[in-house]
């Protein structure tokens, strides 16, 4: 297997706010090499965007980053503004979730594809112009040097989509962050743009980090999961291991909230009880405790000791972070 291009080593990231600092990420690890696809999932709030967000170095001011952040050996925590830039879009680029706040409405989609190609290279305007129509040419974009001169506006959801990943993709980036590519876009579109996104890796073979609610899209194109609750890792592994041998009750529950076809069909689906913690009310034992079915199996150790990763005997790189001696039984 090829060396990671990407590495994350005990990532934390606090922010300073006026109710005092909250803890948004604390302490992940995560790697993802060439051609391969990192899938980082859990609820909203439990700090998958503001990893991506420290990896990329655009959180906003009042945040403390610490940890490592290697892009083929570079640390990137702790560069100057302008080293970050020079990178950012360059070497490791982002798609953003919602793609009308990501592009600016004043602007041809051409004109902003083309500045983001100009940013990191010298070249004419006719040049970089030449380069962006190659690029929504090469993401789907139907008469692209026509639709080049439009609007955001003027496109649908999944072609606004397409013209993000075009500006993501507009400098060859070496890793892809994609920050819930395929949200409030339909079924349909959904598997076009998660297509899109293997023909760029198959073709240039770029690494791609997956931030994602949606299991179906995980199980589809993912080779690694990363399973995250309040800021925290809950699980680490192969795909396979996530949906065959899941080993942390969080991971259960929401593989027990999937539409399934392979089972008989249940009135409802299962769904986790309670509410993820606010970030930083926590402060001992596991913070999925209070949601968890299996608290009582193991006893006080779940409210007074934190657990962490731990190996999954037999089962290569597999790592859960809970006191349960065994895997939890599937939810039903």
């Amino acid at each position: 297997m090829a060396d990671p291009i990407l590495e994350v080593h005990d990532l934390r990231v606090t922010f300073d706010t006026e109710g005092g600092l909250v803890p948004a990420v604390d302490g992940i690890d995560f790697a993802v090499a060439p051609g391969k696809t990192l899938a980082i999932v859990g609820e909203s709030g439990s700090g998958k965007s503001v990893s991506s967000a420290a990896v990329m170095g655009i959180l906003p001011s009042n945040a403390e980053v610490k940890g490592e952040v290697l892009l083929d050996g570079r640390e990137l925590v702790g560069l100057p503004d302008d080293e970050l830039r020079k990178i950012r879009g360059n070497d490791i680029a982002l798609v953003f979730q919602d793609a009308l706040s990501a592009l600016n409405p004043y602007y041809t989609v051409g004109w902003q594809v083309a500045e983001a190609y100009r940013l990191h290279h010298a070249v004419s305007k006719k040049a970089a112009f030449k380069r962006a129509v190659e690029l929504l040419d090469k993401v789907g974009i139907p008469d692209a040097a026509r639709r080049a001169k439009s609007y955001p506006h003027e496109f649908s959801g999944g072609m606004r989509q397409r013209v993000v990943i075009a500006m993501a993709l507009v400098n060859n980036p070496r890793v892809l962050i994609a920050d819930e590519p395929t949200t409030a876009l339909d079924v349909t579109v959904q598997a076009q743009i998660m297509q899109l996104l293997a023909d760029v890796q198959e073709e240039f073979g770029t690494a791609l980090v997956l931030i994602s609610h949606d299991l179906g899209v995980v199980a589809e194109v993912a080779d690694d999961v990363l399973v995250m609750y309040a800021g925290r890792a809950a699980e680490r592994g192969t795909v396979r291991d996530l949906f065959y041998r899941a080993a942390h009750p969080y991971s259960l529950g929401l593989l027990g909230a999937m539409p399934r076809i392979d089972v008989p069909p249940k009135p409802r689906l299962t769904t986790i009880p309670g509410s993820p913690p606010s970030p930083g009310s926590i402060k001992t034992g596991c913070p999925f405790q209070p949601r968890c079915a299996y608290t009582e199996r193991v006893g006080e150790r779940c409210i007074t000791e934190r657990p962490e990763l731990t190996p999954r005997p037999g089962e290569g790189d597999h790592e859960a972070a809970c006191h349960l001696g065994r895997r939890p039984e599937v939810v039903s």
